[in-house]
């Protein structure tokens, strides 16, 4: 990877970081309260809500999570290498996620563990 695309993929990072910041700041904002609601059918959808928007702050913290980790990979000189095979991620996987610390073959292995 050359400087270029390194510095590419850094400005990438750290604009993702601030549009999941501003998401996950959103999402608290939010804070739909259930309360004491009579009506049962609109106390079983505030739940929901609240469900569903802890779901996506979980969702956008862990994402900027990687992110951090991706940036402190950068920082450090290694970012770009699989950190389970050590080679390095394809540029054009990188650019589509900026924020993956395995190349496509690991990747693949541990969802398939998973699964």
């Amino acid at each position: 990877m050359n400087d270029t695309q390194t510095n590419e993929l850094r400005d990438a990072l750290e604009s993702q970081r601030k549009e999941v910041l501003y998401d996950v700041s959103r999402h608290a904002a939010k804070g739909i309260g259930v309360g004491v609601i009579a009506d049962e059918t609109e106390r079983a959808d505030k739940i929901a809500e609240n469900m569903v928007e802890h779901a996506l702050s979980y969702s956008e913290s862990k994402l900027l999570e990687k992110i951090d980790h991706a940036l402190e990979r950068l920082a450090c000189g290694v970012y770009g290498i699989c950190e389970s095979c050590n080679k390095e991620i394809n540029v054009e996987r990188l650019k589509a996620k900026p924020s993956v610390s395995l190349c496509i073959e690991c990747q693949i292995k541990k969802e398939s563990r998973v699964s």
